[in-house]
């Protein structure tokens, strides 16, 4: 049995990528259990959706699973029937979109022979197994799939990998990446990702959660032992922890840095990662710097007190301040993380996030607008009609953080968050006077920009671009 796993091309960010780790911790699973696999991933290799259409067409695969977020699902269907075309494949989605609303998307999209839920490393090869075999799914947890009659049924939902079982896992497949090319990561940076944990505690309104709320990390020898590996095959220099948090205030977290330092790393390697401001401290940051840490990640959210509370971000303006005083005085690069459009928000809170950012000044910040992915609460909120949102489609390709609109805000016009979402950057550069920083990000987003650009004209002019969701249905 051969098996094909799917990223998705990329339709305009073409300034970040990185491999996707699900994909490569299901490939590295399945081949220990003997089954062909490859991965095709279309965004990270800059292919369009007729190059990866044909690659997988010449590939042949038995059974091809795709991944796929809410805004990708539309397109992946797409894919699935063009692939369907050839009379031969089994498709299995994968991802946030069919965790979230699993019935639905098979219903929804019959192109799709199975969805799975959550982590597929298991999941996988025991359906695999049952389509080599013949027989019905049945037992198969986190599975929903079609009988033999058509229907659509849900298995029960499969428990996540515990501590020891993550530790027992094979580490991520990357070869259909790198080859067997030392130098093809370091063309790239020499950035390797990985994951030391699963889960994470917190509950904000607008994130889905998908690996669960609670945290299951790796044991620091698993975790040391990945990255000896990936230094030695891969040339690995740069550790980015893809971790929902990675620097926690923990003792788990002190030891496994300290063990990055008597092993020496610092002289050999960098790493980045993800942490909260109500977990920075002095102490735990002057120790990420002496353990290699180049650059932190921080989410925000808001710049209003009340409105953090609301989206149960379970921090303080004040703790972000002093969070991001204490990383920039150690010398690690931050980046940090807001949304426009939270429960709550009104034009003066919106622009109390902007001085934020403006004020805390950070080496870059990503501003998007709120989007109600299904499995948060911020979806309920708008299916429902509440805290003043509006569902506006069910046209998933239209739930993108950029470019798109699926719900309405009262008192937001969805022009003016795109507004202050365009001019947040040129603020931040221009009020700190860092203009060849401006001159570089953008420089590096051009082909993204110049996209944007001609997606809002085409709209002026009362066109659809090709790659855009049909023009929202107001319920």
């Amino acid at each position: 049995m051969k098996l094909a796993l799917v990223k998705l091309p990329a339709t305009y960010a073409d300034w970040y990528s990185r491999p996707v780790l699900g994909l490569a911790y299901i490939a590295a699973y399945v081949k220990r259990e003997g089954i062909e696999c490859k991965i095709f991933d279309a965004y990270y290799s800059h292919w369009n959706e007729r190059v990866l259409l044909r690659a997988l067409l010449e590939y042949d695969a038995d059974v091809v699973g795709i991944t796929a977020m809410t805004h990708e699902v539309t397109r992946a269907a797409a894919l699935a029937a063009k692939l369907k075309e050839s009379g031969r494949p089994r498709i299995i989605i994968g991802g946030c979109h069919v965790t979230a609303m699993p019935e639905n998307t098979l219903l929804q999209f019959p192109a799709f022979d199975y969805g799975i839920r959550g982590e597929g490393e298991k999941a996988t090869v025991e359906l695999l197994r049952h389509i080599g075999e013949g027989t019905e799914p049945a037992s198969v947890k986190g599975l929903v799939y079609r009988n033999a009659e058509g229907a659509v049924l849900a298995n029960e939902p499969g428990a996540f990998l515990e501590k020891d079982e993550l530790d027992a896992l094979p580490f991520p497949e990357f070869t259909d990446y790198y080859g067997d090319d030392r130098k093809a990561l370091a063309r790239g940076g020499a950035t390797y990702a990985m994951f030391t944990s699963r889960g994470c505690p917190y509950r904000c309104v607008f994130c889905m959660q998908v690996l669960g709320h609670k945290v299951r990390r790796r044991s620091p020898a698993n975790i040391i032992a990945e990255m000896d590996y990936a230094i030695d095959r891969w040339g690995a220099r740069c550790f980015d922890f893809a971790d929902e948090i990675f620097l926690f205030d923990t003792s788990d977290t002190r030891k496994l840095l300290e063990m990055f330092i008597d092993r020496g790393f610092p002289e050999r390697i960098s790493w980045v990662g993800l942490t909260r401001a109500n977990l920075v401290n002095p102490e735990l940051i002057a120790l990420a710097k002496k353990a290699g840490c180049r650059r932190l990640a921080m989410g925000v959210e808001s710049g209003d007190d009340e409105i953090l509370k609301r989206i149960n971000k379970g921090i303080t303006i004040s703790q972000v301040r002093e969070a991001v005083r204490i990383i920039k005085s150690s010398g690690i690069s931050l980046s940090t993380y807001y949304i426009l459009g939270h429960p709550g928000d009104t034009p003066q809170t919106v622009q109390k996030t902007i001085d934020l950012a403006v004020e805390l000044n950070t080496n870059s910040i990503a501003v998007g607008i709120m989007v109600p992915y299904p499995g948060t609460k911020i979806y309920d909120l708008a299916l429902h009609g509440e805290a003043g949102y509006r569902l506006l489609t069910q046209d998933w390709s239209s739930f993108d953080k950029y470019g798109s609109q699926a719900m309405e805000i009262a008192g937001l016009p969805h022009d003016y968050l795109t507004r202050l979402q365009r001019t947040a950057i040129l603020k931040l550069y221009v009020k700190n006077l860092r203009l060849l920083d401006c001159v570089r990000y953008f420089w590096e987003r051009r082909k993204a920009l110049l996209y944007f650009a001609g997606m809002r004209l085409r709209r002026l002019l009362g066109f659809k671009h090709k790659d855009e969701a049909p023009a929202a249905a107001k319920t």
